[in-house]
């Protein structure tokens, strides 16, 4: 099965790495690192993956697990802003 950005197992070291931050092994500095080199292109698949859901919303193709098309909007539009407030502050 396709993962967009991450593997289960990047996701949990990840996820480990932000809740404790004493923690930080060998393995987490590989994915951050990976991040840090593969930024541009992560926010422009990120740009494409958010384009193309809300052509699927315009056209009516969006059929999501989200039942309140509202409550995905939201969501849909707080990473929007965020990915644009980091390319900005990527910029700087």
């Amino acid at each position: 099965m396709r993962r967009f950005i991450f593997t289960e197992r990047e996701r949990r070291l990840l996820e480990r790495w932000i809740e404790d931050e004493e923690e930080e092994d060998q393995q987490t500095r590989i994915v951050l690192s990976w991040v840090r080199r593969n930024w541009s292109t992560l926010a422009d698949d990120m740009t494409l993956l958010f384009k193309a859901v809300r052509t699927m919303m315009r056209r009516r193709r969006w059929r999501g697990r989200v039942t309140g098309s509202s409550e995905f909007g939201a969501a849909l539009r707080r990473a929007e802003f965020a990915l644009s407030r980091a390319r900005r502050d990527a910029a700087k």
